[in-house]
């Protein structure tokens, strides 16, 4: 009998490269006998030229995994407390410029708020006013206190500190002033000695602070009817917040490393990673890692704007990681599709 899952998966990629400019998808299903990669559509749509599956591509948010990873190893080894205020580690006039609900301080916020987005910042990287900013000079590199500068100028609180959960990847770029503070290392140091090196993630490096190791397939923009190429923005405008770029293979080892105990002394520290209480219903988040289900698997991992996704499924140790190149809010149904396929028969 012939397994038809790789086939299937195949012609599920070209069909969504229909709709999207370019379709990579890297699965490792051991319990499930399937290991595969694949990719369809195109690495730039001017160009033509055809995506490979060994491109590289951006991962936008999931860079906040590699965040959460860093302040985890850093807790295991008594170098930051997350209870700590961020005062402690940020410049005062960075400080003075938070946008706080009214009653409360900046001393009030602290690492384990940052980044379980439950700080009471906006999401500055999805406002209006910060695209217009980016359109005045989007090929311009900007350095983090710039961006954290502006954020916080140009931001406003979304409720007190600790009281809800609001997506905000202001936090996530505060998170990352407060690790290189902490450490005396640069956020870009930090992924790849704790990171990147030990995992042999040689294919992934931070965009606009690192040397491309990769190639850098193109996303898009959907506005108006059409798609603009992304890459006009240069990659330093999220940081630790979601400025990565990586490949199927590197984010498969990242995974296995993270699950596997590599990445920590101690197996409590996954457990402080992963945990976190309720972010709305059917979705938890620990420290710069969510947890959701999709057909009935519990997935951990994270989404990225650019069409991005990887997750782990404990129950069926399965990896599964990719992109569809587009700023577009597309992945979780496909992954329900691609889970359909894993968990048939293949026959």
């Amino acid at each position: 009998m012939t397994d038809s899952r790789a086939a299937n998966l195949q012609t599920l990629l070209t069909r969504r490269a229909d709709e999207v400019p370019g379709v990579l998808l890297g699965i490792e299903a051991p319990l499930h006998d399937l290991q595969w990669r694949g990719a369809a559509g195109q690495f730039c749509l001017e160009s033509r030229e055809p995506l490979g599956d060994d491109a590289g591509f951006r991962i936008a948010s999931m860079s906040k995994t590699f965040t959460g990873v860093i302040a985890a190893q850093l807790v295991e080894e008594g170098m930051l407390d997350l209870s700590a205020p961020v005062t402690h580690f940020l410049p005062g006039s960075l400080i003075a410029k938070l946008p706080i609900s009214d009653g409360f301080a900046a001393s009030d916020i602290n690492m384990d708020l940052l980044l379980h987005h439950r700080a009471g910042f906006n999401d500055f990287a999805l406002s209006e006013t910060w695209f217009a900013e980016l359109s005045k000079d989007p090929g311009r590199h900007r350095e983090p206190l710039e961006i954290a500068t502006w954020a916080a100028e140009n931001g406003h609180s979304v409720g007190a500190p600790g009281a809800q959960y609001h997506y905000s990847d202001t936090g996530f770029v505060l998170a990352g002033l407060v690790l290189e503070a902490v450490s005396g290392e640069s956020y870009a140091t930090l992924c790849r000695r704790r990171i990147f090196d030990p995992l042999d993630m040689h294919n992934t490096w931070l965009e606009g602070h690192e040397s491309p190791l990769s190639t850098l397939s193109h996303a898009y923009l959907e506005m108006d009817g059409q798609r603009l190429d992304a890459l006009q923005i240069n990659g330093s405008c999220d940081w630790a917040a979601g400025g990565h770029v990586s490949t199927l293979a590197d984010l498969d080892r990242f995974l296995v490393g993270l699950f596997n105990g590599t990445l920590f002394k101690r197996p409590e520290t996954l457990d402080l990673l992963l945990a976190g209480p309720q972010a709305k219903p059917g979705f938890y988040y620990g420290l710069g890692i969510g947890r959701k289900q999709l057909r009935g698997k519990h997935l951990w991992g994270h989404l990225g704007h650019w069409g991005s996704f990887m997750y782990f499924c404990p129950e069926a140790r399965l990896r599964v990681a990719g992109t569809l190149n587009l700023d577009q809010p597309l992945q979780n149904a496909f992954l329900e599709q691609v889970l359909d396929i894993v968990f048939s028969r293949g026959d």
